[in-house]
């Protein structure tokens, strides 16, 4: 890589979290997945959302890769490239998800020098990953030699270099060296493939929706033939679902296969208090859950 990639990589764009978030979205989110893998303590959870302080942020791009939603947004430091390797660096270690991702996105090969040799924080993550891969009918990551650098004359380093700032002035933009929104959803890369299993206990659920308007992703939707469709390939794991479930009905269990076609019946009735429509998993159903959990002194919120 050329001292003019290196240069333009070190430049600092600072971190920021955007409204994807979930503690940005509401108030009973759980999720400390970027809180989890941050090192310098930048990352600070209040009882209103979570705010990040630039002067102990290192970029190091940990919560940016952590993060199920994508939701934060800036540049990962430390991650060098050579063509389609990964150059070993023992300063951070790559979590598996970002070696998946890399995968999809071209990388063949960790690349590391001659004289050096993996530390056992890499050579633990690169062989889950390659487990992984394996499942995912994927080739695994090899680690090759790194071949010595080719000396440069003074003329063809400065030719060089001139010819790398044309191409890279012509296209840069400041957005261009954050990460783009998505970028770090895994469930975006292996379509075929699910990494969590989701579960709904259909005898404590209410079919109220919540879950359905709050889920990113999309993970549960009603269909018109009247059933609801589970897309466990879609899930990320972020939790959204079973912190907003107010009868614990949802369990998301980290299980890697292929995507599978999941559906529950319901049913379409007419309240008997309120008379408006509403679905439902039980057959015996007479009220909507709104009318069921009201209390017989309470104002109707139906009028």
């Amino acid at each position: 890589m050329s001292l003019f990639v290196n240069w333009l990589e070190k430049m600092h764009v600072d971190t920021i979290i955007t409204n994807a978030c979930s503690r940005k979205k509401h108030l009973r989110s759980t999720c400390s997945k970027c809180v989890d893998v941050c090192k310098s303590g930048a990352l600070v959870i209040s009882s209103q959302s979570i705010e990040i302080n630039l002067k102990h942020c290192t970029s190091c791009g940990e919560c940016m890769i952590a993060c199920p939603h994508s939701a934060i947004e800036g540049m990962a430091n430390g991650r060098e490239f050579d063509k389609s390797s990964l150059v070993y660096n023992d300063d951070f270690t790559p979590s598996i998800k970002e070696l998946l991702i890399y995968k999809q996105r071209g990388l063949t090969a960790i690349l590391i020098e001659a004289s050096s040799s993996l530390n056992q924080n890499w050579t633990t993550a690169l062989e889950n990953t390659n487990r992984i891969l394996s499942i995912l009918g994927e080739h695994p990551l090899p680690v090759i030699l790194k071949n010595k650098k080719e000396a440069f004359s003074r003329r063809a380093f400065f030719t060089n270099l001139q010819n790398e700032a044309r191409k890279m002035a012509k296209s840069m933009a400041p957005a261009t060296w954050k990460m783009e929104a998505k970028e770090w959803n895994l469930a975006n890369y292996y379509k075929e493939f699910q990494f969590f299993k989701v579960e709904l206990n259909t005898e404590k659920c209410t079919l109220c929706q919540t879950c359905f308007f709050f889920c990113s992703q999309k993970v549960f939707e009603i269909s018109n033939e009247g059933y609801v469709q589970f897309s466990s390939e879609k899930c990320v794991g972020c939790s959204d679902c079973t912190d907003l479930c107010l009868e614990e009905a949802i369990q998301i269990t980290p299980e890697l296969q292929l995507k599978t076609d999941d559906h529950r019946d319901f049913h379409t009735k007419q309240c008997d208090s309120c008379q408006k429509w509403f679905y439902t998993f039980q057959a015996e159903k007479k009220k909507c859950p709104i009318c069921h959990d009201r209390h017989p002194d309470w104002l109707s919120p139906h009028g």
